[in-house]
């Protein structure tokens, strides 16, 4: 038995369970869902469903549109630090 004077903590120990989460099966089974309740109910619910597609095609164009922006973004950080880099190394 060894004497110790200073105690090492343990290792700590989580109970993280990931949980994955699919966007595009969410909002098909989303759509599925109205369609099936359309076909049920008939025309009942059809401002919901509509305003649901809109929804839906607003985010759609909306990542488009940010996608566009951060690659044009990126190009004119890139074209500005090559020309520092021109700047300081030749000039």
């Amino acid at each position: 038995m060894a004497l110790t004077f200073f105690k090492t903590p343990k290792n700590k120990q989580y109970n993280y369970k990931p949980v994955y989460y699919d966007a595009r099966k969410e909002a098909l089974e989303k759509l599925s869902k109205t369609a099936y309740s359309e076909a049920k109910e008939g025309k009942k619910d059809y401002e919901k469903a509509l305003r649901d597609r809109m929804q839906l095609r607003w985010k759609r164009s909306s990542h488009a549109k940010a996608r566009v922006a951060a690659r044009s973004r990126l190009f004119i950080i890139l074209v500005i630090l090559f020309l520092l880099i021109y700047l300081i190394f030749f000039i």
